[in-house]
């Protein structure tokens, strides 16, 4: 075979070599594409998965910080209206010690809350014979004539005849009285200071209403 015959051959084999190198990197660059394609799609996929977790744990915080918030809100709210149902109670005692001390304030008669508080005392006990223990100023005030006035008074409220005296030593309180069943030892107690605290819890809520309204 000539020379130039055999140079055709070698060209053909080049070719036909050069062909299938190409295929080859061709098939090399597209898979490389589609690894890297593959790969920045799963980056992708991983960092939307990342950023909506991120998301999802962010509106939970936010949540949790606003209930937090609300809850501190409605925490302080009940505080301060305690703290004003509370001022209110000690105004009222205020006011009451200042009325039995005065006798009279506002157009109120200490002397007669004093006999409406021995009555109903006395609408409780049942015995006929019923001491009164009150504070050292009110028993000076309980003169022959004030202690007539008050059994008339109780006759009405009654309707039993009861004897009432003084007890021999007055009680520290604000005002208003003790009253003792000497018969059948009960007494009531309707000094002003328990029969405030018995209705604190009573008219607290009506007390809380007058103060905040529609706010409770």
């Amino acid at each position: 075979m000539s020379d130039k015959g055999v140079d055709k051959i070698i060209s053909y084999i080049k070719a036909d070599v050069d062909r299938e190198v190409s295929e080859v990197l061709q098939k090399a660059r597209e898979e490389a594409e589609s690894i890297k394609e593959a790969a920045q799609q799963k980056a992708e996929e991983e960092a939307q998965r990342i950023l909506s977790y991120g998301k999802r744990l962010a509106a939970l915080e936010g949540q949790r910080i606003i209930a937090e918030k609300k809850l501190e809100v409605r925490r302080r709210k009940m505080d301060v209206q305690e703290e004003a149902i509370a001022a209110s109670f000690e105004a009222a005692t205020g006011f009451l010690e200042e009325l039995a001390g005065k006798g009279e304030q506002d157009k109120l008669v200490y002397k007669d809350i004093l006999f409406d508080l021995v009555a109903s005392a006395c609408e409780i006990v049942a015995g006929e014979k019923v001491e009164l223990a009150l504070n050292q100023r009110d028993s000076g005030r309980f003169d022959e004539k004030t202690m007539g006035e008050l059994s008339r008074f109780v006759k009405k409220k009654t309707g039993r005849d009861i004897s009432l005296s003084l007890a021999d030593t007055t009680i520290p309180c604000l005002g208003g009285v003790i009253v003792r069943d000497l018969e059948r030892q009960v007494e009531v107690d309707n000094t002003l200071e328990s029969k405030l605290g018995r209705l604190r819890e009573s008219i607290r809520v009506d007390v809380a209403r007058l103060l905040f309204g529609d706010e409770l």
